[in-house]
């Protein structure tokens, strides 16, 4: 008994070690402007167009906690270098403070997506995902700030 006591005590310092460092590096993600071509995003859909895989999750500072239920609203330009409505839309994060959508490459330079993630409690956060170069998927985390 007393080395099974050991384990889960080690398991449970090893966790907490483990969240207050990844803690630590909660930082919110900056603002970056929603730009010239934004409007207001009024359509729910999942995925938009074809050839992206677009994933994310919605943290939250001081200890990045998931944020579930955040409406993330996005718009792009599409393959051709412009901006379209079709390319326009939000979804919600699931309890896992995760999203995911299919949409087109934004063929700007440099390659961008815009967001607006408004969930209550938090500040809004107005950003932009840029990238540098064509990809199948893209994979990121937005942090927002606790009220």
């Amino acid at each position: 008994m007393p080395g099974k006591i050991s384990t889960i005590v080690f398991a449970v310092l090893l966790s907490l070690v483990a969240s207050a460092s990844y803690a630590g590096e909660c930082i919110a993600t900056p603002y970056r402007t929603t730009g010239t071509h934004y409007e207001p995003v009024t359509i729910q859909k999942g995925d938009i167009s074809q050839g992206l895989i677009v994933r994310g999750q919605v943290l939250a500072t001081p200890d990045c906690l998931p944020v579930k239920h955040a409406r993330v609203a996005h718009w792009q330009a599409g393959e051709d270098g412009r901006y379209q409505d079709r390319l326009r839309a939000y979804l919600f994060t699931d309890e896992q403070g995760r999203f995911e959508f299919e949409t087109e490459w934004p063929d700007l330079n440099p390659p961008h997506i815009h967001f607006i993630v408004t969930a209550r409690g938090y500040e809004n956060l107005e950003t932009q995902w840029i990238g540098q170069s064509r990809e199948k998927t893209i994979d990121f985390k937005m942090v927002v700030n606790r009220k």
